[in-house]
């Protein structure tokens, strides 16, 4: 054999080799690519799931926060009816909406709320927030549309409209 020859053997053998890690890597590509997309499929309906549910659960736990609205305010609320939605608000926790709080809506939303009601019903037990105190009134309040901006975020329900 040649010179010549061996060395024309020698890069069609590493061509070859070449060729076929090239296939190879594109089909290994191919591969991982339909189980990345396969993968993110399932938890993008994942997302969706839970969302869905979400939406059922948060509904009652945004009408209870209605005992204390911004406009117009209401008047008569007592701090009885403040020991009964802290009561409303534990029931639906661990009737299992709690499961499906987001770890921040708990950490920023639904606990700094029962901790400012275990606060405000530590120091009042009876008579009407607004002559008690207008600040107790506002302190809820406040941690009430603090835990529904959080409840909205959940679901995403506050993102503004998809422009074509």
């Amino acid at each position: 054999m040649t010179d010549s020859n061996l060395v024309a053997t020698l890069l069609a053998s590493l061509g070859g080799g070449v060729v076929t890690a090239g296939a190879m890597a594109a089909w290994l590509g191919n591969v991982w690519k339909e189980r990345i997309a396969r993968s993110e499929a399932a938890l993008i309906q994942v997302d969706v799931d839970l969302r869905l549910r979400r939406i059922a659960v948060y509904e009652p736990l945004w009408k209870l926060t209605a005992l204390l609205p911004r406009w117009p305010r209401n008047h008569d609320v007592t701090y009885e009816e403040l020991l009964g939605f802290s009561e409303a608000l534990r029931k639906w926790y661990f009737d299992g909406g709690g499961m499906y709080l987001s770890r921040t809506t708990h950490a920023n939303g639904y606990y700094p709320l029962q901790q400012a009601l275990e606060k405000v019903l530590s120091q009042h037990k009876a008579g009407k927030l607004s002559h008690e105190s207008p600040d107790d009134y506002a302190a809820i309040r406040d941690r009430c549309s603090t835990l529904r901006s959080h409840l909205a975020a959940d679901i995403a329900s506050r993102r503004d409209a998809l422009t074509a």
